[in-house]
């Protein structure tokens, strides 16, 4: 029995070596990574789509393509446009796109990157030809979601996913530049003259006010100084000389109680007769 056993152990190996090998080219092990996906193809035809994860199949005829199906970025670099006055600037644009449907993506048109390039190109052109400089540069339009709206259109007809479409840079020439720059310095200057002079008439109708209010009431001077008065002896060491009229101080001059006769001057001011 033993000598049996010795003499088939080596065919019992060979026999699992051979199914190894067996195994190994007839069986084909996929792994597809995480945010990827593969596309299997049988005899140059397509079969069928792979999530991530580990796959086995039969190896005849079989081949493979990998793609990324994480979001991806486009930079699209300065491009010679004209605005609707045929001004020539350069415009710089950012794409963020993910591929939806890989199968489309590669079965639809030839390089879904190419596709995706030539599209932006035409869309910008087209949507910065159609407004005036003026929008374009200050920022009041949304270039950028204009272009997506479009953009987004046609690039899902092949399997693609627009998420955002940036403008990243607006050039002009030096000579507008200049003049773009001059005249923002003067919308500064004519706002900042139009603030000075509602400062200014603020200012002019509170005097206004406080004239009425003293002319009404003439002891608010009396009021106000010592108002003052009171705000500067804060300070130690200082002296005050002040010079103030009969008529704004409460005990230089007294009024005559109503139905008595007027005080009459001091004798030192009455005139001298001729």
């Amino acid at each position: 029995m033993d000598a049996l056993a010795l003499r088939l152990f080596p065919l019992m190996v060979m026999a699992l070596a051979l199914g190894v090998v067996a195994y190994k080219v007839l069986v084909l092990k996929v792994i597809v990574p995480e945010g990827f996906t593969t596309l299997v193809y049988r005899q140059g035809r397509f079969v069928r789509v792979l999530e991530p994860g580990a796959h086995r199949m039969r190896r005849s005829g079989v081949t493979t393509q990998q793609v990324d199906m994480r979001q991806r970025s486009l930079t699209v670099p300065g491009q010679d446009v004209l605005s609707q006055e045929q001004v020539g600037l350069k415009v710089s644009t950012a794409v963020r796109f993910t591929v939806a449907e890989p199968a489309q993506a590669l079965h639809r048109v030839q390089n879904f990157l190419e596709a995706l390039y030539l599209s932006v190109q035409l869309a910008l052109r087209e949507e910065v030809a159609r407004h005036p400089l003026e929008e374009l540069v200050s920022g009041r339009l949304d270039l950028g979601q204009r272009m997506r709206e479009r953009v987004a259109g046609e690039v899902r007809a092949f399997g693609l996913s627009v998420e955002s479409v940036e403008v990243k840079d607006v050039m002009l020439p030096a000579d507008l530049r200049r003049a773009f720059a001059e005249s923002l310095k003067a919308k500064k200057e004519a706002q900042a003259m139009l603030e000075k002079a509602r400062g200014e008439s603020a200012a002019l109708r509170n005097l206004a006010n406080a004239a009425r209010m003293v002319e009404q009431n003439p002891s608010l001077l009396n009021l106000r100084m010592l108002q003052t008065l009171d705000g500067a002896s804060t300070t130690p060491g200082n002296t005050f000389v002040l010079g103030v009229g009969p008529e704004l101080t409460p005990f230089g001059h007294k009024r005559p109680a109503r139905g008595s006769a007027p005080v009459p001057p001091p004798e030192g001011d009455e005139p001298e007769s001729t």
